[in-house]
């Protein structure tokens, strides 16, 4: 069974793909962010 290594993955990823990537990281994170703060108020109200 071969080992996936992910420097040589990433090496031979075009950049349209990384920019791509990177396109779809900043909607994760808004969206991580803003289901931290569901979590935090739905908190507030459980333990109020």
């Amino acid at each position: 069974m071969k080992k996936k290594e992910y420097y040589t993955e990433e090496l031979e990823k075009s950049s349209a793909e990384k920019v791509r990537e990177i396109e779809y990281q900043k909607y994760y994170t808004g969206a991580s962010i803003v289901l931290m703060f569901l979590v935090l108020i739905a908190m507030y109200f459980v333990l109020k």
